[in-house]
């Protein structure tokens, strides 16, 4: 699981990137049979006391999923949620605000076998659904494909497809002879990830997954076509004559599913990446990085992010634009059934800028843009004398925090199993 923990100095807003032992947002040992992981890795950790409140995370803490998760209760929070006080899952795909900053993530790894699946896996997982849970879906991709204002971040559990030749590839492949194995034949990191990094272009993007620090620089073409960023690398000849002839063209595939132009406010020209290792002795698993926000900071639009709380800091705002894109494509979210039609065929831009105008008057301007603090456990917490070894897996629980969003930009929650759902937060099953 990657975390990016926002911190603010006196001087500037500072970013530093930790990269947590993955399967942190276990709440109790039912949780971890809902994991990817073979049972003799199984361990709880210690979310479970952030969760039950005995600790809380000292900073702010914004995090994505990856392959190793408690998916069951990821899903509760498809949307983007507080896992424990303080600490912010964005969801399967989500662009929120942090003072000056404008940060886009997206949860999971990439499997092309699942990508245009829906979201159907409900508990009880099969042994099926609990690999597949956890894959990246062509619908949470597309949806950040209509951005058109420039993000500052972007954060990714994989690592974008074909990044590792904007670093030293020689040194990544002398010291992880596997991967050059992968990248030979183009299947090193995620597709999907590429075309997010490639047409959003931000100023930084973080990933994790392969367990080792890497940094890489791709500079984007200046036009406002989008190209394949493979085009722009400096990869010497006799290393091209051994990659498949596929990396020098795009796929027609690839080209129908994305747009074909940049957006015109996209304008930056360099993204610096950085992957880290995971944590543990030796290991360069964090990093603090300077970043200067892209975005017009003096604009009245911008100057209602910079709210701070009483310690000073910054705090997480919604998205007006994203809010007006997951309330555009909502009927298009299957949860259950068959895939619905591309996203790109059935949501216009005019769609969003109506819905847009709508989030303006409706969330903006009722000062309902600010992310509450409503975390609530749903879930049981850790017992250590009757939770030890049981073996089943959870029941489902209906996150207030869920029905919350969806009532607020009022689009249906299809993640609620009917009846156990209540009208008010007083019906809602809560564990103190």
């Amino acid at each position: 699981m990657s975390n990016p923990v926002l911190e603010e100095t006196e001087t500037a807003p500072r970013v530093s990137l930790k990269i947590a032992v993955e399967g942190c947002a276990v709440r109790n040992p039912l949780d971890l049979n809902c994991m990817s992981v073979p049972r003799r890795y199984r361990k709880l950790g210690d979310f479970h006391a952030y969760y039950s409140g005995a600790k809380r995370a000292p900073v702010l803490t914004i995090v994505i999923g990856g392959n190793h998760e408690a998916s069951n209760y990821l899903f509760e929070l498809y949307y983007g949620g507080w896992l424990a006080p303080n600490i912010y899952y964005m969801g399967a795909a989500n662009v929120i605000r942090y003072g000056p900053f404008r940060i886009a993530g997206l949860s999971g790894i990439f499997k092309r076998s699942d990508y245009n699946q829906p979201h159907y896996e409900r508990l009880p997982y099969s042994a099926g659904d609990i690999r597949s849970i956890y894959h990246v879906r062509d619908y949470d991709v597309m949806k950040l494909l209509k951005i058109r204002q420039p993000v500052d971040m972007g954060v990714s559990h994989d690592w974008p497809r074909r990044i590792e030749w904007f670093g030293d590839y020689r040194k990544l492949f002398r010291e992880r002879g596997q991967f050059w194995e992968s990248a030979k034949v183009d299947n090193l990191g995620s597709p999907p990830a590429e075309q997010l990094l490639n047409y959003l272009r931000p100023t930084y993007w973080f990933s994790g997954h392969m367990h080792i620090k890497y940094s890489a620089i791709v500079k984007h073409a200046s036009n406002i076509t989008i190209d394949d960023i493979f085009k722009n690398s400096s990869v010497p000849e006799d290393l091209q004559l051994q990659l498949p002839n596929s990396m020098f063209q795009a796929s027609v595939s690839a080209k129908a599913q994305r747009p074909a132009r940049l957006s015109p406010h996209i304008t930056n020209d360099k993204t610096e990446f950085l992957a880290l290792d995971k944590p543990g002795k030796g290991r360069e698993f964090l990093e603090i990085v300077q970043v200067n926000s892209c975005l017009a900071t003096e604009s009245d639009d911008a100057k209602q992010y910079f709210t701070k709380s009483p310690e000073g800091k910054f705090t997480l705002y919604y998205d007006e634009e994203w809010l007006a894109i997951t309330r555009s494509t909502a009927s298009a979210l299957i949860i259950q059934g068959q895939p619905a039609p591309p996203m790109q065929q059935t949501v216009d831009g005019e769609t969003i800028a109506s819905n847009l105008r709508w989030v303006k008057q409706n969330i903006t301007a009722r000062g309902l843009l600010k992310i509450p603090e409503n975390f609530l456990r749903h879930a049981p917490v850790y017992d250590p004398i009757y939770q030890e070894k049981l073996n089943e897996q959870p029941l489902e629980f209906p996150n207030s925090q869920t029905d919350s969003f969806c009532r607020m930009i009022e689009i249906p929650n299809k993640f609620s199993i009917g009846s156990d759902l209540g009208d008010n937060d007083n019906e809602w099953i809560v564990f103190q």
